[in-house]
């Protein structure tokens, strides 16, 4: 009996190995999923919508010819955005390129500190967003001491730059990056960065990337607008309320010639909460399967875990009969049971340690997304120990409440 016992210890305890790696590596993933999905973006987008632009067809009637249109693409970009920006359901009016929240948009290029060390990020590019004066109003960014940015500071300076906590900190280590001077590529003229914002991110499931704001302004304007096209500028607008799209669709009816400058026209709007919809499609496709894999997981170690030693310790009912008929009270018999049940998952500590430790030499948990930290590493882990010493423990109550109930004259009769 005693040999068949301890074959079934061994068998328990090779079960609870399995399923502490397990489901600390796979509870790792979900904290880190968890933690990133709702960690500050940077930016808010509530009641923002994007309108899309492009330039008329010669062959219609109210086209304009180059050769008799009085401005050029920047000046009729700024009289739509003054346009639109009458209308009273009108909180804000932007143009950014490659910079509009949820639009898969990107450009990159390469930046130096001039002040700090440039050995730090040699040979490494950066995101740079072009965006308008009042990008930060609409998108409601603040700087990284949460005051708000707005277009009165930024007009204060001939060329206004800013850049992202994290880029900051890769230029500037254990430094403030405000007020000094970057160089965008290698033979651009020195900038002095005007603020710092916090790390922006491109959705929820992503980790932040250090980026640089080239404020759409001054004597660049033109050339930046021009050189871009107008027509790939995205033009992005906050309104004062919630609006549906048909809402969207029967303002612009009612805007009617002020959604066009010459040859500039809007033809649409897209609600860019719908625009983030469409990114986050594949990813919470993909997050679902593996909450469903989890889920699975869970379950069937919840019903695995407390079937086992709700069985195991009714095997021993008659044992534990005895103990009780020579005198044992409820409280040591339970410690007694509760114990051996704890002391099987305690002796899995130094191999799930083991292999934990393996697991993070290699590389495989994520610590791209959020810093492979003690914190991190000590709450995961403990928390799968504590579920597992919980289902032990949940496993173990139910059978030893009906042995606490067998009478001495039953227990002996088990002898």
């Amino acid at each position: 009996m005693i040999w068949a016992q301890r074959k079934s210890n061994v068998w328990i305890y090779a079960e609870l190995l399995v399923v502490v790696s397990a489901l600390w590596f796979m509870g790792d993933k979900f904290y880190v999923d968890l933690r990133t999905y709702y960690s500050p973006l940077g930016y808010d987008i509530t009641n923002t919508w994007r309108f899309k632009l492009n330039k008329l067809n010669s062959q219609l009637p109210a086209y304009v010819p180059e050769e008799e249109s009085a401005s050029d693409q920047a000046t009729n970009l700024q009289q739509l955005m003054s346009q639109i920006r009458q209308h009273p359901l009108v909180d804000g009016v932007c143009v950014c390129y490659y910079s509009c929240p949820y639009s898969w948009g990107n450009r990159w290029g390469d930046i130096a500190s001039v002040e700090g060390d440039t050995s730090l990020v040699a040979q490494k590019v950066f995101q740079i967003r072009s965006v308008s004066p009042e990008y930060f109003e609409v998108f409601r960014i603040k700087d990284s001491q949460g005051n708000p940015i707005t277009t009165k500071l930024l007009e204060g300076s001939e060329e206004p730059i800013l850049v992202s906590q994290d880029m900051g900190e890769e230029l500037f280590p254990k430094q403030s990056a405000k007020g000094r001077k970057i160089c965008i590529h290698d033979e651009g003229p020195e900038i002095t960065i005007l603020a710092v914002t916090p790390p922006i991110r491109s959705n929820e499931y992503c980790k932040s990337d250090p980026c640089l704001f080239e404020i759409i302004a001054g004597a660049d304007y033109a050339e930046l607008i021009n050189n871009m096209g107008v027509e790939n500028a995205e033009l992005c607008v906050r309104m004062k309320k919630g609006l549906s799209q048909d809402e969207m669709f029967q303002l612009l009816e009612e805007m009617g010639d002020r959604l066009r400058v010459s040859n500039l026209n809007v033809y649409g709007v897209s609600s860019i909460a719908d625009m983030r919809k469409e990114q986050l499609a594949s990813y919470k496709e993909e997050n679902n399967k593996q909450l469903a894999l989890m889920t699975f997981l869970l379950i069937n170690v919840f019903f695995g875990i407390i079937g086992t030693f709700w069985l195991r310790t009714q095997q021993r009912q008659g044992e534990a009969g005895i103990r009780m008929a020579l005198g044992a009270n409820h409280f040591t018999l339970g410690k007694y049971l509760y114990g051996e049940g704890l002391c099987l998952l305690l002796l899995t500590l130094p191999f799930t340690l083991a292999f934990a430790g393996n697991m993070i030499y290699m590389g495989i948990p994520d610590a791209d997304r959020l810093p492979l930290t003690v914190g991190r590493f000590l709450l995961v882990f403990g928390g799968t120990y504590g579920l597992l010493a919980f289902l032990i423990a949940l496993g173990v109550w139910f059978p030893v409440q009906k042995i606490f109930r067998i009478k001495p004259a039953e227990a002996l009769h088990y002898e």
